[in-house]
This record gives structure tokens, C-alpha cells and sequence, in this order.
């Protein structure tokens, strides 16, 4: 069976294409601008997942052994900033007696206060 690639993995890979030059017809303020959407998204995503890791008790792809839950998907996540839209998939967890809400995603899933002062201003 073939291992499926993570969101923070796909997000890396791009990363490293816009690094290598081949991210061709755009401007040094476009690739600039992608540079940090990117980044910012692989940081998120990585956190994202690394809180799911804590919340199961195990990382991807290891043996549940006695552990309660399970993986089950993603749920597409937008964070409008100041510098656009960050997309993220935010994992999902089924199986558990408590259903789990990521505290990470609570806390920065909304709307930036830079872009909403930017809303106003225009």
C-alpha cells in the first residue's frame, strides 16, 4: 500500500519548486508574496498535524495499539490575511468519545485584524 503524502509534505514540495526557480512568469513581488503565503501555510499545516499526532497518541502511519480514534481526512481550512488567503487542510479525528476540535484552528481561523483595518481604510 502506498503511503498517501501529507498536506504539510504537498506544501513543502511547492515551496521548494517557487526556491529552485521554477515557479516561471511572475514577478520578484509575486514570487515574493507566494514565498510567504507558502511558508506560512507549511508552518500552519505542520502544526496542524502535529497537533493531531498528540491528540491520537501516535504519528502517522503508526500501529493504533490500545489507543481510541482514528484519522479520517481533511477539512479544507481559509485564513483571510493581509496577504491573501492561506489555505489549509485542518485533519479531522473520528472514533473518540469527545469529538476534537483543533484549539490551534479555533484560535487563528479568523479573520486578521491587519485586513480588517485594511477593509476599512479603503
Amino acid at each position: 500500500m502506498e503511503k498517501k503524502i501529507a498536506p504539510s509534505e504537498q506544501t513543502a514540495q511547492a515551496l521548494r519548486t517557487l526556491l529552485q526557480g521554477q515557479a516561471e512568469g511572475q514577478s520578484g513581488e509575486e514570487r515574493l508574496s507566494l514565498l510567504g503565503r507558502l511558508s506560512t501555510e507549511r508552518i500552519l499545516q505542520e502544526a496542524l498535524e502535529q497537533e493531531q499526532a498528540v491528540a491520537l497518541g501516535r504519528g502517522r502511519y503508526e500501529a493504533r495499539g490500545e489507543k481510541v480514534g482514528y484519522r479520517n481526512g481533511y477539512e479544507n481550512g481559509t485564513l483571510k490575511t493581509g496577504e491573501g488567503s492561506l489555505r489549509v487542510k485542518v485533519p479531522q479525528i473520528r472514533g473518540q468519545a469527545d469529538p476534537d476540535r483543533s484549539q490551534l484552528w479555533s484560535n487563528v481561523s479568523h479573520t486578521s485584524a491587519v485586513l480588517k483595518k485594511r477593509i476599512v481604510e479603503r
